[in-house]
């Protein structure tokens, strides 16, 4: 019986691998959609997975393992970028391009470079955006969920994803429509 335990504990150590070999990436590109910056996104995707880690005994399939992943991450999301915001997050510059996307090695630099640019402009108005409908517009248009996934990832009602989408999309309409007002 006592060999059974590293035995056990093997097991649930390559089923947490095989978690965060699954999921690493899109939690990773959540985080830096929702931030902007690559570190806090490392940090935060580091802090999901030990949290999925920790909770992996109480997950009770009443939903999709992804979804309770995302779920987590979301949380660990707001709560860390909150902290982030109080040593003047909007101040800090976006981390260097190069780690995000390769550099295409034929096309026009300056269309590569506005490219970027409103990349950046996106994600800086998403990120300004109530939090609720940030992490709604985020779910469905940039990692596709469908509304009823991102309503169990959000833990609220399929019409108030609804409801959070539509006046997402206004608010980003008025904040880029500023940001291109200003050039």
């Amino acid at each position: 019986m006592i060999n059974m335990i590293p035995k056990a504990q093997n097991k649930a150590e390559q089923v947490f691998h095989e978690i965060v070999k699954d999921h690493a990436d899109r939690i990773y590109n959540l985080a830096l959609m929702k931030c902007n910056q690559v570190t806090l996104a490392e940090d935060i995707c580091q802090v999901t997975f030990i949290r999925v880690y920790k909770g992996l005994h109480n997950f009770r399939d009443e939903s999709q393992l992804g979804t309770w992943i995302y779920r987590i991450a979301l949380n660990v999301c707001h709560t860390m970028i909150k902290k982030e915001s109080r040593i003047s997050l909007n101040t800090v510059p976006l981390n260097d391009r190069a780690d995000l996307e390769p550099i295409e090695e034929h096309g026009d630099v300056q269309e590569i470079f506005m490219r970027d640019v409103q990349k950046d402009e996106i994600r800086r108005a998403i990120s300004a955006l109530p939090p609720l409908q940030s992490d709604a517009i985020t779910l469905y248009y940039l990692k596709e969920f469908q509304y009823s996934e991102v309503a169990d990832i959000m833990n609220i009602p399929l019409n108030t994803v609804k409801s959070h989408i539509r006046r997402a999309k206004v608010n980003l309409r008025q904040l880029l429509k500023e940001v291109y007002d200003e050039t």
